[in-house]
């Protein structure tokens, strides 16, 4: 931690029991799968079947979501980061297409997180959203655009905490046809 604030940390094999520790504990990298024990359980079991390999998937620079795979898809560039306070706390992710900085239709915003229940609410979610922007402003991105829930409340605020702005609400690709989304647009300045 930094002034008491966690840091963003590339994912490696040594921090890797942490990661499985969370998912034992139920815990799972895309909130839409949240509960979702087949998922959970399949994580746990290629992590262990393979520790490196199942490391490689997730540093391999795709989404989350399960974008149609076309050429489009396959350029998309994935940065994987773990939120860390000394231990695991989550993960958050920042896609884009390389060259024009936009995100595929199929792909639910520039930027996916996910905290572990056990370290809510203490801000964790904001301060790492808010240090993936200036990693992102670094790349040379001048906004980026987030999506939640529309009932996800605490990510709203943490969206708006760091100057989101609702543009829209509407049904995403990347989800339940009824699943209604908010859209938001966060400047880089």
């Amino acid at each position: 931690m930094l002034d008491g604030r966690p840091i963003l940390v590339m994912p490696d094999l040594e921090k890797l029991s942490g990661y499985e520790a969370a998912l034992a504990k139920g815990w799972s990298p895309d909130p839409r799968r949240i509960g979702d024990t087949g998922f959970i359980e399949a994580e746990l079991q290629d992590l262990r079947n393979d520790p490196a390999a199942y490391l490689d998937k997730l540093m391999g620079r795709h989404a989350s979501a399960k974008p149609q795979i076309s050429d489009t898809a396959m350029a998309l560039t994935n940065h994987t980061f773990w939120i860390w306070d000394g231990e695991f706390c989550g993960r958050i992710d920042l896609r884009y297409l390389p060259v024009t900085w936009t995100v595929p239709d199929s792909i639910p915003g520039h930027v996916g997180y996910s905290v572990v229940p056990w370290k809510q609410g203490r801000g964790y979610a904001t301060a790492a959203l808010d240090a993936l922007l200036q990693f992102a402003k670094s790349l040379g991105l001048s906004e980026i655009d987030i999506l939640c829930n529309e009932e996800n409340v605490i990510s709203r605020a943490v969206i708006e905490r760091v100057g989101g702005q609702l543009v829209r609400r509407a049904p995403h690709p990347s989800d339940r046809p009824e699943q209604q989304k908010l859209f938001f647009k966060v400047p880089l300045i």
